[in-house]
């Protein structure tokens, strides 16, 4: 194992969408294929784009079709793509800036797996491996066979994976196996055969890859507006309004509404903590999410989820439950009318300290790719609300309101 690459290392992602999709018999290259009224390319691009410590994100895709892939993801470099899948993934490696250390290689036909098992990849990589990769535990018996189709093995179930992308790894790694020139259908394979050391991580069920017209079919019923259980986490600094719009959500939608606040005051009252409480209260809610997750309930969570073990804790949570997450950050764009709220907001829990305007101005807050973002100076908490109910019955995401 290579030594620990520092949390600052660069990221960047090839996406490979060069395949031409004939088992889909689409007409089309694959990437291009509709799913949910964007093609997989978008879907695909989305989720990278959100990944944490992101550099630059590359598209490999068909030489036919390099301005299509162009105008449909314009914030990426899109190359050609080559013959085989090596050649493509070699070309998106040349054209990577100075400076990235770590680089995710992720299939387009992967369309719906989630930033969450990117940003896991990354944080594994970060580690110190030279690769790293997501997989799923093999359900089935499998049995290894001659060309005549006869047995020659039957390999244990618990020493397999299903292996699935973005697959991570150090630059320097992946660019050693690549100039050993030979071809591989897994990356990961080539670092593994040039002495790396290669570690498997939990996969995700919703990075499955899309083949044939039944996978099509079958990503289709995921993006299906969520009548059952859904976690909505409302996250930003104090004042900006997250209660208020929490509540305006709750006059129009039956939900749980999980407010970190109160569940530390109740940590404090009981005597086991004094403020701050730290982690309590979050590890309280997360608990109590899961309970109503399970019971098919809507949860909103609301709370400042400034730091990325707390944002990522909520993924996680929605990964296991296998329900939808919507990630929305509420902002104050006019630091007049925040300060305003911030020195005059009225207490409603008792005993529960108010920040002060400069605390909430000192509070660690990280920088955040949500679903969703909304200005609580131009719009109220009505609007707000109306705004993630939309959100939640939309396929697509990234959305921002804006002044």
């Amino acid at each position: 194992m290579t030594d620990a690459h520092p949390s600052s290392a660069e990221v960047g992602v090839v996406i490979v969408a060069a395949g031409l999709g004939t088992r889909l018999g689409a007409g089309m290259p694959k990437a291009l294929v509709p799913l949910g009224g964007e093609p997989l390319v978008v879907h695909a691009a989305r989720a990278a784009r959100a990944v944490r410590g992101l550099r630059q994100l590359v598209v490999v895709a068909p030489a036919t079709h390099l301005q299509q892939f162009r105008s449909l993801v314009p914030d990426a470099v899109v190359v050609a793509g080559g013959s085989e899948r090596t050649d493509s993934v070699a070309a998106g490696l040349r054209v990577l800036e100075p400076g990235i250390d770590v680089v995710l290689v992720h299939d387009a036909a992967r369309a719906l797996a989630p930033t969450a098992l990117f940003d896991r990849v990354v944080t594994a990589v970060r580690e110190g491996y030279d690769a790293v990769v997501p997989g799923l535990a093999v359900h089935d018996t499998v049995k290894q066979v001659d060309g005549a189709g006869l047995v020659t093995a039957t390999p244990e179930r618990d020493e397999l994976r299903a292996v699935q992308t973005p697959q991570g790894f150090t630059r320097e790694a992946l660019q050693r196996a690549h100039a050993g020139g030979a071809a591989a259908t897994d990356d990961a394979a080539m670092v593994e055969r040039s002495g790396g050391r290669v570690l498997v991580i939990e996969g995700d069920r919703r990075a499955e890859k899309i083949t044939t017209a039944a996978d099509l079919q079958n990503a289709a019923s995921r993006l299906q507006p969520a009548d059952g259980a859904t976690l909505i986490v409302l996250g930003g600094l104090p004042g900006v309004g997250k209660t208020t719009t929490a509540r305006a959500l709750a006059a129009r939608k039956a939900l749980t509404h999980l407010r970190v606040d109160v569940i530390e005051q109740a940590v404090v009252d009981s005597g086991l903590e004094q403020h701050p409480v730290g982690e309590v209260g979050y590890r309280v809610s997360y608990e109590l999410a899961s309970h109503h997750l399970d019971l098919g309930m809507t949860v909103v969570a609301d709370m400042v989820n400034g730091v990325p073990e707390a944002r990522d804790a909520w993924r996680a949570l929605a990964d296991r439950r296998d329900v939808r997450l919507l990630e929305v950050e509420l902002v104050c764009n006019d630091e007049a009318e925040h300060r305003r709220r911030a020195s005059t907001r009225v207490r409603d829990i008792e005993g529960l300290p108010q920040p002060s305007w400069e605390q909430i101005q000192e509070r660690e807050y990280h920088p955040w790719h949500p679903d969703l973002r909304i200005d609580t100076a131009a719009n109220s908490p009505g609007q707000a609300a109306d705004a993630i109910l939309a959100a939640l019955t939309s396929r697509g995401v990234q959305e921002r309101i804006a002044p």
